[in-house]
């Protein structure tokens, strides 16, 4: 079956071993406001005819993180969930992988990278595929 997104124009789908997942947000030309997803409006400054699209990626540094032990139907647990601060600027919510779903599994402040990655299926047992970040063990400075 096929890699479907769980919506376009979230994220890049590498087609190389040498092409990088990126995010796709948004950037305020005037206040430099960065956000993800992308926006057609400056959350901040309200302009709308000020924002242009930009990339998000490859690596973050991890501000927070959980082990979520109970979790929606078709989601294995326990597993990880937490929020990344893009070098670009935005927050983002997501799951983490390639760690142990431990308490003591990650660090904040640790260098995560972002890889493109099925997260369920759907009725016709196509892979649905998202965002997620994992651990490079590097700490940030």
């Amino acid at each position: 079956m096929a890699d479907l997104p769980i919506k376009e124009g979230l994220f890049h789908i590498p087609e190389s071993p040498d092409d990088k997942p990126y995010l796709t947000g948004s950037r305020c030309r005037v206040c430099g406001y960065a956000s993800f997803p992308k926006k057609e409006v400056c959350v901040k400054c309200r302009r709308n005819d000020t924002v242009e699209e930009i990339k998000f990626g490859p690596y973050a540094t991890l501000e927070n993180f959980a082990v979520m032990r109970v979790g929606p139907p078709g989601f294995p647990t326990p597993y990880v969930i937490g929020y990344v601060r893009m070098k670009e600027g935005p927050l983002i919510f997501t799951p983490i992988t390639g760690c142990e779903a431990r308490d003591d599994a990650l660090e904040v402040g640790e260098e995560m990278e972002l890889i493109i990655e099925k997260i369920s299926e759907d009725r016709q047992g196509n892979n649905l595929i998202a965002w997620k970040f994992k651990p490079t063990g590097r700490k940030v400075p």
